[in-house]
């Protein structure tokens, strides 16, 4: 994406910005609620033929029973609750930190999980001018950007060679895994701090991959909260209600706001590509989260061995509150939107 529309983007979200009432109450979502709005937002947007063949080729999933239609609601159908939880479903196969290497090889769940697909850490650092996507993430063995482009090879039929099945499995139960994928990293990717790490030797001088994308950062969201780490500040950001009936009530909202409308959205048409994507959340990193390096950086780990008190620790002011609540009602309804559209490309092929 040009420096050129990098900048016409920071100037439509300021735009947006002033056109949005502060007045709207913030709640704190890219954690499971968030995720399932992305979804729901999808379903909203595709016809019931597309709906049925996406679940279809769903049923296929080695999980599909225990996990995609489990505990589903009793006013809910199979393919609409199946849409929610394939969402989720990424971070429901993350593997306790104390178990080992060999033991999540064999586990029949979390030989699933694949950490670094989840993000890219693209470098800010403080105060630099420019706002264009360096040319190099952070170094690592893959990352989201390339993982959305294979899953959608693969599901449109582009591709047989998937270097992230797990092995010994069909061919169509990994579609299926990898419709999963597609639900959960479109959504993570318009987070904006999975796009980003803040690299800083005095502050991170241990590892290459600077504060890891606001989890080595402390924030509270209010001058009465607790510290938590920035990145699962941004997680929540949008709700924490996970309910069924919540999450269809919140899709609902957002795509029936006008300033949330797809014209509003010219991004939907002038960046098609996955690397568009994260240089929208890459700008908003740098200009709306870290303040363009005014940014108060506290450590988490030196709010923990208690080296810094709780107050010291930078607290959202109600503007900024809102705003950032704003920032994520935004990218969650775009990232449901451009779900639907790679949805439909795969259901109408």
């Amino acid at each position: 994406m040009s420096s050129r529309s990098i900048c016409r983007v920071g100037i439509l979200f300021v735009a947006a910005m002033v056109a949005i009432s502060l007045a709207a109450s913030p709640s704190w979502a890219w954690n499971d609620a968030g995720h399932m709005v992305v979804a729901r937002i999808a379903w909203l947007r595709l016809t019931e033929p597309q709906r049925q063949a996406v679940f279809a080729r769903m049923k296929a999933h080695p999980h599909f029973e225990t996990s995609l239609i489990a505990n589903r609601p009793q006013h809910a159908t199979d393919a609409e609750w199946a849409f929610m939880r394939a969402s989720t479903w990424s971070d429901y196969i993350r593997p306790p930190k104390s178990m080992s290497k060999e033991t999540v090889a064999e586990h029949p769940k979390h030989k699933f999980h694949r950490g670094v697909w989840h993000y890219v850490n693209f470098p800010y650092l403080a105060g630099q001018k420019e706002s264009e996507l360096p040319r190099e993430a952070l170094p690592n063995e893959t990352n989201i950007i390339p993982q959305i482009e294979l899953t959608l090879d693969v599901l449109r039929g582009k591709t047989k060679h998937d270097p992230g099945a797990v092995a010994g499995l069909s061919a169509e139960a990994n579609e299926a895994v990898r419709f999963c994928w597609l639900f959960h990293l479109v959504g993570d990717l318009h987070q904006p701090m999975h796009a980003v790490a803040l690299v800083d030797a005095k502050l991170f001088p241990r590892g290459d991959h600077g504060d890891q994308g606001g989890n080595l950062l402390a924030i509270r969201r209010s001058e009465s909260d607790k510290p938590m780490r920035l990145h699962a500040c941004w997680d929540g950001m949008l709700s924490s209600d996970s309910r069924f009936d919540s999450a269809c009530q919140l899709a609902e909202e957002l795509t029936h706001d006008p300033l949330l409308a797809p014209e509003k959205f010219l991004e939907l048409a002038e960046h098609r590509r996955v690397r568009d994507w994260a240089a929208e959340s890459y700008l908003l990193a740098k200009t709306q989260i870290y303040r363009d390096g005014q940014f108060p950086h506290v450590r988490f780990e030196d709010v923990e061995s208690r080296k810094v008190s709780a107050e010291k620790v930078p607290a959202l002011s109600e503007q900024q509150s809102a705003q950032s609540h704003q920032i994520a009602r935004r990218r969650v309804t775009l990232a449901g939107y451009r779900l639907a559209e790679a949805l439909k490309s795969i259901a109408d092929r």
